[in-house]
């Protein structure tokens, strides 16, 4: 669970920048690492973003005399990729945002009970630490699966594709 929440905060961190920076365009690489949660997010805060295929930037890089895509300079390859190919943002519709924001603050409020069942935990008394771990892992089950229930609409969305 704590690479989630680490996950999480870092997404809002990064939102948040981007926010400030009033970005033309964010690019991301379909890496099935964190583009689904980052382009919701983004999706939420009205940033456009456009997601690619691994292989375009990949021959990019090699167009462009790049021969690891792996390096240290991964976004400045993208942001480099965004200014000349300049693929176009796919927005998505109204409904689908606030299908987003509902599963995001829900989400949020899950994990607020779970903050305090966890403090719970340690400060009860042995008889009710079964009953308060049995409801820690229906939270952290039903994170998860808002989780995939928020990244599965970005993923059907026309930005996916």
């Amino acid at each position: 669970m704590w690479k989630t929440d680490f996950a999480d905060e870092s997404i809002e961190e990064t939102v948040d920048k981007l926010k400030g920076l009033k970005p033309k365009l964010v690019v991301m690489e379909a890496s099935g690492a964190f583009e689904l949660p980052v382009a919701g997010v983004l999706a939420i805060y009205g940033l456009p973003f456009a997601i690619v295929n691994p292989r375009n930037v990949r021959e990019f890089a090699r167009a462009v005399g790049r021969g690891s895509r792996f390096d240290r300079t991964q976004a400045g390859l993208l942001a480099h990729f965004g200014e000349l190919v300049d693929p176009q943002p796919r927005p998505l519709p109204d409904e689908l945002i606030e299908t987003l924001q509902h599963l995001r603050t829900r989400r949020d409020h899950v994990r607020q009970m779970l903050v305090l069942e966890r403090e719970h935990l340690t400060a009860t008394t042995p008889c009710l630490r079964n009953d308060i771990q049995r409801h820690i892992d229906f939270l952290e089950q039903n994170i998860a699966t808002l989780n995939h229930k928020f990244n599965r609409a970005v993923r059907s969305s026309a930005a996916w594709r």
